[in-house]
């Protein structure tokens, strides 16, 4: 399961940019997805990104706006900071007649270091950080995951999936992320200076629910059919081989 999650986040992360619908609730055949806690509500916002028989994607917008590039750049030896934090959570309502059997977050981190140099003096400083925790719960569930990545440059990305669930009501999701950079330009005592800069982003963040069919009364009664045929046929050979007739 964690392999199938993690395929199709491949080809999902490249189109978060394209979801062109965006609210507070995503509704499918087999999922309801609702925006129900978080900071500034007025700017909440989730959208459905890709939707297949098997999994449900729904991007992230407001967590991807709140944590999409944070520059930090410092020319005067002062110092310069930048960065925000995130915290929302979704509520998934699981209709009648299917089951979720899994849940990933994927989302990408970006980062970018350049500390100033002079000639015979200490070099400046750059620094940054892309943290991003999210839990799963349910009555008698919880489950965490997080990822942290520090003092890094380029894409990073963030990849976390369940292993099998069963979940067939209402359950949660819950997300705490934040980035951070700072620099700090590189001085003499002459008063030049070399710039620094840091940044931090975090971007096209997926949540994917993978679904499936709860099978009909119909199906179950034919399938609890066929496996008491199943038993009566198991004990007669049984009984053949054993003598009994």
């Amino acid at each position: 399961m964690k392999q199938t999650l993690a395929g199709l986040a491949l080809g999902v992360l490249l189109a978060v940019s394209s979801a062109s619908h965006a609210d507070t609730t995503v509704g499918t055949a087999e999922i309801n997805v609702t925006y129900i806690e978080g900071w500034s509500p007025e700017s909440w916002d989730i959208s459905l990104l890709s939707h297949t028989p098997q999994t449900v994607a729904v991007s992230l917008n407001t967590l991807n706006r709140d944590l999409q590039y944070w520059p930090a750049e410092d020319a005067g030896g002062a110092g310069a900071q930048a960065g925000n934090a995130h915290w929302s959570v979704v509520e998934v309502d699981v209709r009648e007649g299917y089951r979720v059997t899994g849940v990933a977050v994927h989302a990408l981190a970006y980062g970018e270091l350049s500390a100033g140099e002079l000639p015979d003096q200490p070099p400046g400083s750059a620094d940054n950080g892309a943290r991003l925790a999210w839990f799963v719960t349910a009555p008698g569930l919880s489950l965490p995951f997080s990822a942290q990545f520090t003092t890094f440059s380029g894409l990073q990305p963030f990849a976390n999936a369940t292993g099998p669930l069963d979940l067939g009501d209402t359950f949660r999701v819950s997300f705490d992320a934040a980035v951070w950079a700072q620099a700090v330009a590189a001085t003499a005592s002459d008063g030049s200076t070399a710039s620094s800069a840091a940044l931090a982003s975090i971007g096209s963040a997926v949540l994917l629910v993978q679904v499936t069919p709860v099978p009909e009364p119909a199906s179950w009664t034919m399938l609890l059919g066929g496996l008491a045929g199943l038993s009566v046929w198991q004990r007669r050979v049984w009984a053949r081989r054993h003598g009994g007739g």
